[in-house]
């Protein structure tokens, strides 16, 4: 099985397109709704891309920032972190920039 990783509001979007959604998948909307950071129409692929021509990172890294939305650089590092990733202060800027505007 392969294993791929996606943001809170892709699975939103992956479970509103379901018109019989089971028990399961009507509390899993319900759980990824309490999280969503995002307007339900950002395009995350858009999202992803721009962040990952920053700095090469983890592809699961990536998605947990997206998911997370730090605002300050101190949150940004303790994601980063979790993945032992280190990026200089002039990535972890432009992340965050990138974060802003959404």
């Amino acid at each position: 099985m392969k294993i791929t990783y996606k943001t809170n509001n892709e699975v939103y979007n992956m479970l509103m397109e379901i018109e019989d959604r089971t028990p399961n998948e009507n509390d899993t909307l319900a759980y990824v709704e309490k999280f969503l950071k995002y307007s339900k129409d950002t395009d995350m692929k858009q999202l992803y891309n721009d962040i990952s021509k920053v700095h090469k990172l983890p592809k699961e890294a990536i998605i947990k920032i997206i998911d997370i939305k730090p605002s300050t650089s101190e949150e940004l590092v303790a994601i980063l972190n979790s993945y032992s990733v280190t990026v200089d202060d002039k990535v972890l800027d432009s992340i965050l920039d990138i974060l802003k505007v959404l």
